[in-house]
Formats: structure tokens, sequence, C-alpha cells
């Protein structure tokens, strides 16, 4: 069963869904009994928000922020395999394990503020058409810890009524990669499996801007005002001695006259005496 029965079956279920009878249909058609093995693990990372978990014997803080590039993103636009029944269309995702983000909201107001998008495009003699799946929010995700494999795994639900999820499993390894999988059988299901070394407590840490950097830009540009107003306020002439830096007169002038006027523009006018 592809994603387009996936849609159809999402757009019956919300019309249906205060009756409770089409949740219970969808869930029998897609066959949905798909458990993470970690979820059968005692969980030993205490969730902290959607973006880090504490190890409870206090080994460290997994923070699923250092994984993402600039904009947050681990995947962004990458395209997926597409089953016998989406031979059609060509699938992209784009996965955030810590920021929410947004498609264009006029082309996808379902993705918006989510965790995980799915893009399908279909190619038609009128051009091209967009569909857009939430497959998850970082609201309500679920974190479960194996200590057996020294892995995380996350759940992000696209809603509480949504059969829509992706389960993703961090594993502390030294090398970094991203692999996912699509069980053809629960479309309903996106799971993904990624290794790296910020998948381990105290394994990485976001990059912040400390009290060091911001030191260093303020000197940064404190020399480069500094050569500036020389530049403009300086004038270099060469004398017997060498080259010396004679000020501007008109540059000086200018800058005491606007303080000048300015003082007298401020000044409070108390009239003649009478």
């Amino acid at each position: 069963m592809g994603l387009q029965k996936l849609i159809q079956c999402e757009k019956f279920g919300g019309e249906m869904r205060s009756a409770g009878t089409a949740a219970l249909s969808c869930v029998r058609l897609l066959a949905i009994s798909w458990v993470s093995p970690a979820f059968s693990q005692k969980t030993e990372c205490v969730k902290v928000n959607p973006c880090k978990c504490t190890m409870k014997d206090g080994s460290g803080v997994i923070n699923l922020a250092a994984m993402g590039d600039s904009d947050g993103f681990l995947e962004r636009d990458k395209q997926l395999p597409s089953s016998a029944g989406d031979a059609d269309a060509e699938i992209l995702y784009s996965f955030s394990p810590c920021h929410p983000f947004s498609e264009p909201p006029e082309y996808a107001p379902q993705c918006l503020n989510v965790a995980v998008c799915l893009i399908l495009r279909y190619r038609t003699p009128r051009g091209e058409i967009k569909r857009f799946l939430n497959f998850g929010r970082h609201e309500d995700s679920e974190f479960s810890y194996n200590n057996v494999t020294d892995s995380l795994s996350v759940t992000y639900r696209a809603s509480h009524s949504s059969i829509l999820h992706t389960v993703v499993q961090y594993n502390c390894t030294s090398k970094r990669s991203v692999v996912l999988f699509r069980d053809p059988e629960q479309p309903n299901v996106l799971q993904i499996n990624v290794s790296s070394p910020c998948a381990c407590p105290n394994g990485c840490k976001p990059e912040d801007v400390g009290p060091g950097t911001i030191i260093l830009i303020v000197f940064s540009i404190s020399v480069a005002a500094y050569f500036l107003f020389g530049l403009c306020g300086l004038n270099p002439i060469r004398t017997p001695n060498g080259i010396e830096l004679i000020p501007k007169e008109n540059t000086w002038c200018s800058l005491c006259y606007a303080c000048v006027e300015r003082r007298g523009r401020n000044r409070p006018d108390y009239g003649s005496p009478s």
C-alpha cells in the first residue's frame, strides 16, 4: 500500500474520526503492529525537552541539537525510494531532530512547525503537483533508551489523532551515517537510523556564542573602527622627517559644527524679556 492510499486514509479518518470508526478501519487496513525494539528496554535517559535527555546514572546528557546543521536539519530534501504504490511519484523528506521547521504555508499547510515532512512530487502534462505529509512533531515526542545497544529511540507523532509517525534510533558510534527504512506494508511509519558520536552522553555540544567569542567580535569591530576613523579623520603628509598624519580640518570642523548646532537646537527658548 503506497502513500497515495495513506493520504486517502488520513482524509477519511479526519472526516469520520469523531465517530471512532475510521481510525479503527485505517488501523486494520494498514496493519500497524510494528513496535520499536528499544521500547522493550528500560528507559534510562530522562527527557528534559524535545532536544535532549539526561542519563539516570549521571553519565551525561544526550543533546540532539548538536546533530543538525546550521539550520537545524539532519536531512533536507533527501530522496526516498518509491514503493510499488508510489512508482509515479518522487518522494523527498526533511528531518530536523531539534528545531521545528515549516514548508511554505501557501503550498504546505500540513507541514508547519514539524520535525519530519514528506514531499510527494507528481509530474503531469499540466505541470508538477506537490503534496506534503506531516510525519512528526517535536511536541510530545517519546524518548526511550536501550541499555544493551547504547541507543536512544525517539518517536515523533504527527498528532494525537493521526497514525503517521517517525521513529528515529540514535546510535552511539564513532562514525556518522543516516539510514532510512520504509516498510511498504506500513507506510504510516518512517524509520530513521542515525549513527553519530553526538548520540553518546556528552558526546557533542552544540555550537554556542560564548564570552570569548563576544570579546573577539567586539575587539574586531573596535580595530576596524579605529582604522576607518584614521582614514577619514587623518591626512598623511610627507615631511623631511617622514610621513606624518595630520588631522583633516574639514572633518574635525564638520564634527564640531554638527555638535554645536545640535546643542543649539535642543536648548529651550524662554522668549525675550518683556
